[in-house]
């Protein structure tokens, strides 16, 4: 293979820059940024500049080089590189299960995954037998006479994270070499390729259209025909010129949102035979976490497959030159689609590394999206991913079964209940309703842009169109904006049940008071512009309306044989607890703890939680495994409290922690966080141990991070009989002040008597503290 020119001129200044920095007596370890557009042929100037520097050192130097990316595209890229250094073979390029003798050879490449380096329980990470593991590799072969050089791959992804820069530091490699189309920092000298140079060279194409002739359509589904009809376009012109390349249209599919009957998949599935492209007729592929259909052999410009679907999968590493055209069916972010630079880099790619004249069309990608407001980012944000799922260590649990209470009411505050129905319908009867609402309206539209052009595409950007067009927004996104709609009206409630209550609801109303039955038809009717501002703020009046409905007794409900869940769900947007293997709860394929973000991007979890977290995992065998527990669901661990309205509510303890011998129930606070709440809940727990347990095996403490030193002393020692909370006293002591007591009287306006009990109540806990 020949380097183009611009490539060719990128390899010397690569390859010139790592020998300034390796040959720097007063330097140990030095980083060069290859920012390279999508599509540049980026490995391939790589390998070109190693393979030079190999030669250029000859007899001077000695090296071995690590390769690390991301995923499996570690694979791929040594895939090509055994292809464009075949010629010269003066490198080898091999995986860490082909290192011999735990060294690296002189001019071997070593290609990883960032996924097993950071797996503490991988046993390339582990001490074992053979002392085959990355400290020892990178030990023998620097004792070996060989200076490490490192590449990473797609480096934007990972290399900046904590647990990436620890490995790196273990590896202490003489020379960095971080490959990305898009950087997140400029920490080292950068060689930066601009895109135009890699256009000018015909590598990939000029522009990007979007929705390029969309305003001869009237409705939604138009606009994938107008796709198809793009792609056969483009296929006729290949033709035409006697060519034999098959042009490609992807189609990026959004993950399944709540309330929605059908999965997106399935329904563009759906359409899609209904126009003659089919899994069955060979002309279809699908490319999905769990399915994977006709996609062997795609890559090839003869290939029959005409349509790929897809939801992430192929966002990273794919390389598909024939690919020409990008339809995403989505509608996230109110409508205000992101395009990832690495997604729209897979139709970016000229099939034979050359430009044909523009008005045959294939010069140019083509994107197909039913919107009007079109960004082009970086990174997609994590908003778009889909659920994933904390496990229990089979390995290690044995069944712990403890009484859980939950609290039922009859008339429930966390979530709607059937009494809404009522509310909604006398909130309806204070408006005059048949003023407002617009019955007559059969559709609903929106507008898109038409003739949106991107030049500059490896740069954030908003797009600027020509044009835009209402059209006509199918059934199936009219109920799922619908669906949408009723779960954001569920504030304050919970989401999961109030929603179908708000829906049953307004079904109710509309039959009964509206003579309507037809859901289809409701949906529209709400989601109309002109009705959707009524609707809202006549769901917000039933709202204040329950709301005042007086709370009737609540119910605790016992669970006897509640036991630590088998499976829980997070969001995607999620972080690792470094340190967390004594966790019950994991990630499959990991050793540790996910948690969810808060919106901000920070831990749900508490400075004192997180350390408390690090101080169970310094303990010995003693403690088995700890569990992180969370709130709001019967599937949660629960004790029962009451608060001064006479009221039962539930207290989330923050942490079960098992030893050989007992199970501790664990609440952590800070350390000066003493409000009367947490008091009752101590008291509550405190109470729950006696009722429940009094012949012992379960311990509840309430601890914060003064406790820390002497409850881990104690537990160390085997002597937690010996341990008293420092936190449990001064919270106690702190209530009983007469001072807070009459404040708390005067707010609530208490009886004398009451007063007295709250007072007793507390005395009782300060003497059980003493004891």
């Amino acid at each position: 293979m020949k380097a183009l020119e611009y490539q060719q001129k990128y390899i010397i200044e690569l390859e010139t820059q790592a020998n300034k920095y390796l040959h720097d007596q007063f330097r140990t370890s030095s980083v060069i940024i290859f920012k390279a557009p999508t599509g540049s042929g980026k490995t391939y100037m790589i390998s070109q500049s190693l393979m030079r520097l190999v030669k250029s050192n000859a007899g001077k130097a000695s090296y071995a080089f690590m390769w690390i990316s991301v995923n499996s595209l570690h694979e791929q890229s040594r895939l090509s590189l055994v292809k464009y250094l075949d010629e010269e073979r003066l490198l080898d390029c091999i995986g860490i299960e082909d290192i011999q003798n735990s060294t690296i050879g002189e001019n071997q490449i070593v290609f990883i995954n960032w996924e097993s380096l950071i797996k503490e329980n991988n046993i390339f990470r582990t001490e074992n037998e053979r002392n085959w593991n990355l400290t020892s590799v990178v030990e023998n072969t620097k004792d070996d006479g060989k200076q490490i050089i490192l590449i990473i791959d797609e480096s934007h992804r990972t290399a900046k994270a904590e647990k990436a820069q620890d490995i790196i530091k273990e590896i202490s490699p003489i020379l960095t070499i971080e490959m990305t189309a898009t950087p997140t920092s400029i920490a080292g000298h950068t060689i930066d390729i601009p895109l135009g140079e890699v256009i000018a060279e015909c590598m990939i194409k000029k522009e990007i259209h979007i929705n390029d002739a969309a305003g001869k359509i009237t409705q939604n589904d138009e606009l994938l025909d107008l796709a198809l009809r793009k792609r056969k376009e483009l296929q006729n012109e290949y033709a035409r010129m006697g060519k034999d390349i098959n042009p490609l249209l992807l189609i990026q599919v959004p993950n399944k949102k709540s309330g929605e009957n059908l999965n997106p998949e399935e329904y563009m599935i759906g359409l899609l035979a209904e126009r003659g492209v089919s899994v069955k007729t060979g002309n279809l592929a699908i490319w999905l976490s769990d399915t994977k259909e006709n996609k062997d052999l795609i890559e090839l410009n003869d290939s029959p497959v005409e349509v790929l679907v897809f939801k992430e999968a192929i966002a990273l590493g794919w390389d598909c030159p024939r690919a020409a055209i990008l339809f995403l069916q989505r509608e996230w972010n109110k409508e205000r689609y992101e395009f990832n630079i690495q997604t729209l880099g897979r139709i970016m790619r000229m099939p034979e590394q050359t430009h044909y004249e523009d008005k045959t069309g294939l010069n140019y990608g083509y994107v197909y999206s039913a919107s009007d407001n079109f960004t082009i980012v970086q990174e997609l944000a994590s908003d778009y991913a889909t659920n994933i799922f904390l496990h229990r260590d089979e390995d290690v649990y044995k069944p712990v079964y403890l009484m859980s209470e939950f609290i039922r009411r009859k008339r429930e505050q966390t979530r709607l209940s059937g009494e809404f129905k009522k509310c909604l319908f006398e909130a309806l009867q204070d408006i005059q309703y048949k003023k407002e609402i617009n019955l007559k309206v059969s559709s609903i539209k929106k507008l898109i842009g038409i003739n949106g052009v991107s030049k500059e595409l490896d740069s954030d950007q908003q797009i600027a169109f020509a044009d835009s067009k209402l059209i006509e927004k199918n059934e199936k996104e009219v109920c799922d904006s619908y669906t949408k709609f009723c779960v954001s009206m569920c504030y304050p409630y919970s989401q999961a049940r109030s929603s179908v209550i708000i829906k049953s609801s307004i079904r109710a109303m509309f039959k009964d008071v509206l003579a309507i039955d037809n859901e289809d038809k409701i949906a529209i009717i709400i989601m109309h512009p002109s009705n959707n501002a009524f609707f809202t703020d006549l769901i917000d009046k039933a709202k204040d309306k329950y709301k005042n409905i007086p709370p009737r007794e609540t119910e605790v409900i016992p669970k006897s044989d509640w036991e630590i869940p088998d499976v829980i769900g997070l969001f995607k947007d999620t972080a690792i607890i470094p340190n967390s293997e004594k966790s019950i709860m994991k990630l499959p394929g990991t050793n540790s703890l996910y948690v969810k973000k808060d919106k901000k991007g920070k831990l749900i979890l508490s400075t004192p939680e997180q350390k408390f977290i690090e101080e169970l995992e310094k303990t010995d065998d003693d403690v088995l495994w700890w569990f992180k527990n969370s709130h709001g669901e019967s599937k949660y661990f629960g004790i029962a409290y009451k608060k001064r309205d006479g009221q039962y509510y539930n207290s989330y303890p923050d942490f079960i922690v098992r030893t050989k011998k007992e199970t501790y129930i664990v609440e952590i606070k800070d350390d000066r966080d003493f409000k009367l709440e947490n008091a009752l809940k101590l008291q509550a727990g405190k109470d729950y141990i006696k009722r429940i347990y009094p012949e012992g095996g379960v311990r509840f403490w309430m601890l914060s991070p003064q406790d820390y030193f002497n409850f881990f002393k104690s537990l160390k020692e085997q002597n937690i009989e010996g341990f008293h909370s420092s936190y449990e006293r001064n919270l106690t002591k702190l209530n009983l002040s007469q001072k807070l007591v009459l404040e708390s009287k005067q707010d609530r306006n208490e009886s004398e008597s009451e007063r007295l009990d709250f007072l007793s109540d507390f005395e009782l806990t300060l003497q059980e503290l003493d004891q």
